[in-house]
């Protein structure tokens, strides 16, 4: 069961991310944030140092949300070709079920701000793939590239995608899913 205060802090998150996808992150503020959360802005200090402490924590827990259902079913035994599809999969399945959440996270990726307050923790976020993908290159099934470039090629093709399927010009249907899973698999693939 979940305290007031943990009620409290997601009220502001869902406002936060609520006005975030509608307006941008230049034109958000705390008033706006509480207006939207119905409680005084006094109470976003409570839990918060500034505005800049609040997106950061909302960044950084939207990324272990991400990751937590990308990585469902994949852990350092599951073979290569298994893990990858599944990641892909379940990132897929994050876009459909996370629109709001999936769309934030792509405004935060492009955000000077983002990159230059967090580019220090964890990494980007795709990057909890690259022992995968390292072990893909040892066992001879990718190709002998950076992990970046491997991981960057196999990805982003979900990602925009993802952002033409919200636009209503593609559908992610399961069949395609698999399609691109498997298109992806093929570009990387020895």
């Amino acid at each position: 069961m979940k305290t007031k205060s943990e009620n409290k802090v997601n009220l502001i998150y869902q406002a936060t991310i609520e006005l975030l996808n509608e307006s941008g992150l230049s034109e958000i503020s705390i008033s706006k944030i509480a207006k939207r959360a119905k409680i005084s802005s006094s109470i976003i200090y409570f839990y918060f140092e500034s505005k800049e402490d609040m997106l950061i924590k909302l960044y950084f827990l939207l990324k272990d949300q991400m990751h937590q259902l990308m990585f469902q079913g994949v852990t350092e035994s599951t073979p290569v070709k298994v893990g990858f599809e599944n990641i892909l999969r379940n990132y897929s399945n994050y876009i459909l079920n996370h629109k709001d959440s999936f769309l934030l996270m792509e405004q935060f990726i492009d955000s000077p701000f983002i990159r230059q307050k967090c580019k220090d923790q964890n990494g980007g976020v795709f990057k909890p793939m690259y022992p995968l993908f390292e072990r893909g290159i040892k066992e001879g099934l990718f190709k002998d590239l950076e992990t970046n470039l491997l991981v960057t090629y196999s990805c982003l093709p979900f990602v925009e995608m993802g952002k033409e399927y919200l636009n209503g010009a593609y559908e992610l249907s399961p069949i395609n899913i698999e399609k691109m899973i498997q298109m992806s698999w093929d570009a990387i693939k020895v």
